[in-house]
This record gives C-alpha cells, structure tokens and sequence, in this order.
C-alpha cells in the first residue's frame, strides 16, 4: 500500500511546489504595482525647462520646473506652477491672467524665454522674444523670474 500512496503524494508535493513559484510571482507583482504607484504619485505630472537668453550679452539661463507636485531647481516653483494652473499651462495667456499691473520702459533689450518639457501629458514647445525683462517678467506671470546662477 505505501508504494500506491507514494506516487499519489509525489504527485502533490509537485503540485504544491509548482504552485509556489506562481504564488511568489503574484506577490512580486502585487509589490512591484504597489511600488509603480507610489513613485507615479511622487512624480511630478508636469516636467519644464526653462531659459532665459539675452542675445545681446550672449548669456542664456536655464532651470526646470517640476508642477503636481511643485519641484525643480526653480526657486519660486510653487508660484510659477500657481500661475500656469491659472493659464492652464497656456505660455501665451500667461500675462493676461497677471493680477498685478505692471509698468515697464520702453528700453529695448531684448530677453527670449522659451520652455520646453511636459505640461499635464502635454508636450511644451514655447519661445518669444520680448523687448526687455520687465516686459518679459510682466507678460509670462513671473514663471521665468529665476536667479542667475
């Protein structure tokens, strides 16, 4: 009777051990979807670089701008991605959701902005010259007002 029993229990333990492998797989799955969650919720929705050019001091300006949640090496991040919620990532309507009046000269100093990157899934290709910095400041609600490194 043992040799009827030991093939039948060979047989199970096989079972039991071909089904662990397929547990620990799960497990493994579950944990790897658990960890791909929590860094999706850490990473920001919305990744920008962007730069600042005075063509006539041959100097240009570059940082980026993290948003959902605020981040980069911006250091007024939090503002600049306030300002474009407003605009709903618009570059171009920036200045037209402005809250503050601001005076400029007339002094013609050209600055270009451009940003490039991801706006809530959506691809950012934006550049405009401006006749000076105030102008520019004004006009894009202070998302390009970073320091000079």
């Amino acid at each position: 009777m043992r040799k009827r029993r030991t093939p039948v229990l060979l047989g199970l333990v096989a079972g039991l051990a071909a089904m662990a492998p397929a547990a620990h797989a799960e497990e493994a799955s579950a944990a790897s979807s658990a960890g791909e969650a929590a860094r999706a919720a850490q990473m920001p929705d919305s990744v920008m670089r962007l730069s600042v050019a005075v063509p006539n001091e041959r100097t240009v300006d570059s940082t980026t701008l993290h948003c959902s949640p605020s981040g980069g090496s911006h250091p007024r991040a939090e503002q600049a991605c306030t300002a474009l919620e407003g605009a709903e990532g618009d570059f171009q309507t920036l200045g037209e959701r402005s809250q503050q009046a601001t005076m400029c000269t007339m002094q013609y100093a050209p600055v270009r902005l451009s940003a490039d990157g991801v706006w809530r899934g959506a691809p950012v290709d934006y550049s405009e010259t401006f006749s000076n910095a105030c102008v520019a400041h004004a006009e894009t609600g202070g998302v390009f007002a970073f320091e000079p490194r």
